[in-house]
């Protein structure tokens, strides 16, 4: 027998597949708050395609689906860790009590991006049209590992983040 090698160079970067691979996951994740009338379904697209686009652009450190109380104060949030070159296998989505959480909430979409990539002026365009803005911020708190989304070299940790 021929034994096999296999390198791996830190060039490598995931790909269009990996990002819808991981996406469908994360896809059942999010959809399940609007399947629950806590959001609505275009705003949910929305968010979709918009997360989709940053991680093809190479640019999402992690986003956050952000919870607010009727008084407009954050108390949870669930957090998504981009991981490139991560070679692991992840989970199926779920795992989240919608039930749990009150009818009144309020939802936010935040990002993380790196602002030191090449290609961020085409990226603050589109993300300027599409209506986002720029005050936003992570969610502090305890912080409780979920669960991971993988394909190829791309890694979307799911962690529950609640206010300290």
């Amino acid at each position: 027998m021929i034994p096999t090698t296999f390198n791996v160079s830190e060039t490598e970067v995931y790909s269009e597949a990996d990002v819808k691979a991981v996406m469908k996951f994360t896809y059942e994740d999010i959809i399940g708050f609007a399947n629950r009338k806590l959001i609505d379904y275009e705003r949910v697209k929305k968010w979709i395609e918009d997360i989709t686009y940053l991680l093809n652009k190479r640019v999402l450190n992690s986003f956050e689906i952000q919870m607010y109380n009727s008084a407009g104060e954050r108390f949870k949030c669930y957090r998504y860790v981009a991981i490139e070159n991560s070679f692991t296998s992840g989970g199926t989505s779920g795992g989240i009590n919608y039930y749990e959480i009150p009818s009144d909430t309020k939802f936010g979409l935040f990002a993380d991006i790196d602002y030191s990539k090449e290609n961020i002026e085409d990226v603050k365009k589109h993300l300027g049209e599409r209506g986002w803005g720029i005050n936003g911020s992570s969610l502090e708190g305890n912080a409780a590992y979920e669960r991971s989304y993988s394909s190829g070299t791309l890694k979307l940790d799911r962690y529950e983040i609640t206010k300290k």
